[in-house]
């Protein structure tokens, strides 16, 4: 009997565990699961990411692609019907060019703007390969192209000009391209080094100047263009009188400057650069205004990727036989990442021939390293690079630094602009700034008027004095008075005050 009731417990647990298998596999028929390809998934992963938002005309389309071909891209496109089109003639190995971050950001890396083709090469490896470029909406009669800040020439082969559409070919694209007129003849001297000057024909205009070195924070000031010769008749004005620019290592920039002929004649005018030819490119070296006539002249400003940090001082001149103007003017170049931010503030703007001027420098400290000694230079300068004064100090410095410093101006120095430039150094490493400075003479009439204002204001603190002192004795003499009347008051008071009698209730 007993055997009987195991043989089934048995058998009912071989039908419980068959009828749970049968259901499982009819749950997993119902769901598809164990269908092959019943429902394919809509998952898809993307090993990299191509980031061409801002594009739009003929860019290439970088969706969905394997890995085996984006290694080795054909015929890539990059468009903004706007601005202009990039179209590589080499294959682009894109999945090395997205890096450890596994994006290839063209939105960032990659900019077409107006007159402009500007790439961050180090963002983009391998973008070096031969393309062809366009540049739309141009309206040079002779364009050149421009490349990193100098006149291409070779490397960049002219393909065709026509409606607007500039295009040319490189052999390896990089860094920043743009287009200005060809001037109708060289001039050695101007800033520019043009077609048919070389270093040895023109070493002014084609070899490299020097700057200064490190980064860092600046301050500056407001001064005004030299006039330095001047015809009855002719004149004419250059607004903003004064250039200050603040820019970083690899980065381009387009500033304009408005000029007026004001005089009752035309002028025939010619641009020059001193002192930052390197960085500043203007539009045209030579144009004429008549009389109320204005032009805006655009600059082409770019700070190369191998220049030096610093700060670089110099002049853009007008000239013509009858007035010239020079426009000061300062660029900062920033390193990308500086070991030290240094702040230079001049206290006292006006300051004499012979006179002293006096400026607050702050530095932060932007490393782990602490209570180390740093040098600190600085010096007056005027715009042409001439140094008047200059001081050297060392000092520790822990996270942050601030002192005033001072300079012993020439008593023979020159009426006009001029720059307190500073630099902290370390170890090679080194950052700089400046403040804008004005030196000017004290007319006769000037110190006049300031005796005059020193006595008025003698004078108004010793009525002042005289009034407060008159008001002091008649509060003490009324205090007096007052004091001398409750005195007599209490003497005339009785003595006893008198009792009333007993029955008076």
């Amino acid at each position: 009997m007993e055997e009987v009731k195991k043989i089934k417990r048995k058998r009912f647990l071989f039908i419980f565990l068959l009828f749970l298998f049968v259901s499982f596999i009819s749950a997993l028929s119902l769901t598809g699961l164990a269908t092959e390809q019943s429902f394919p998934s809509n998952v898809s992963v993307n090993p990299f990411q191509v980031l061409v938002t801002t594009f739009n005309g003929d860019t290439t389309n970088f969706t969905n692609l394997n890995e085996s071909y984006a290694n080795s891209f054909p015929n890539v496109i990059l468009e903004k019907t706007s601005y202009g089109k990039v179209s590589f003639k080499e294959n682009l190995d894109l999945v090395t060019m997205a890096g450890d971050d596994l994006i290839v950001d063209f939105d960032r890396d990659f900019n077409i703007s107006d007159n402009l083709i500007d790439i961050v090469t180090s963002n983009l490896t391998g973008i070096d390969k031969s393309a062809n470029v366009s540049l739309y909406g141009i309206s040079y009669s002779a364009p050149q192209v421009y490349h990193n800040g100098a006149l291409c020439g070779s490397a960049c082969t002219k393909i065709s000009y026509s409606g607007g559409i500039y295009k040319f070919n490189v052999s390896s694209l990089s860094g920043t391209y743009w287009l200005r007129e060809t001037p109708t003849s060289t001039v050695c001297g101007n800033g520019i080094c043009e077609s048919g000057e070389t270093p040895t024909t023109c070493p002014a205009d084609c070899t490299t100047s020097s700057g200064g070195g490190g980064g860092g924070g600046g301050g500056g000031g407001a001064a005004p263009s030299k006039n330095a010769t001047k015809t009855p008749g002719y004149d004419f004005k250059v607004e903003p009188s004064f250039i200050q620019l603040r820019m970083r290592k690899g980065t381009y920039y387009r500033k304009y400057l408005n000029i007026t002929n004001n005089g009752t004649s035309p002028l025939n005018l010619k641009t020059s650069v001193q002192g930052l030819e390197n960085f500043i490119f203007p539009e045209e070296i030579q144009f004429s205004l008549s009389p109320g006539e204005s032009k805006y002249l655009r600059l082409d400003v770019y700070v190369s990727a191998s220049r030096p940090a610093g700060v670089y001082v110099g002049q853009i001149t007008f000239s013509s036989p009858h007035v010239t103007h020079s426009v000061d003017s300062i660029l900062q170049v920033l390193e990308t990442g500086a070991l030290f931010d240094i702040r230079t503030e001049v206290l006292k703007k006006y300051i004499p021939p012979g006179g002293r001027v006096r400026a607050n420098i702050s530095l932060i400290n932007k490393g782990d390293l602490r209570n180390f000694d740093v040098h600190l230079d600085y010096k007056a300068m005027d715009f042409k690079k001439n140094v008047y004064t200059i001081k050297k100090e060392d000092f520790a410095i822990e996270k942050y630094y601030s002192n005033t410093f001072f300079l012993d101006l020439p008593s023979n120095i020159s009426i006009g602009n001029y720059i307190f430039y500073s630099e902290v150094s370390y170890k090679g490493v080194s950052a700089s700034s400046y403040d804008t400075f004005v030196v000017e003479e004290i007319s006769t009439f000037s110190w006049f008027l300031l005796i005059l204002i020193i006595l008025l204001a003698a004078y108004l603190v010793y009525r002042l004095y005289k009034n407060n002192k008159l008001k002091m004795f008649s509060e003490i003499e009324k205090r007096e008075t007052q004091k001398k009347r409750a005195e007599k008051r209490m003497k005339e008071l009785p003595i006893k005050v008198p009792e009333l009698p007993e029955d008076f209730n």
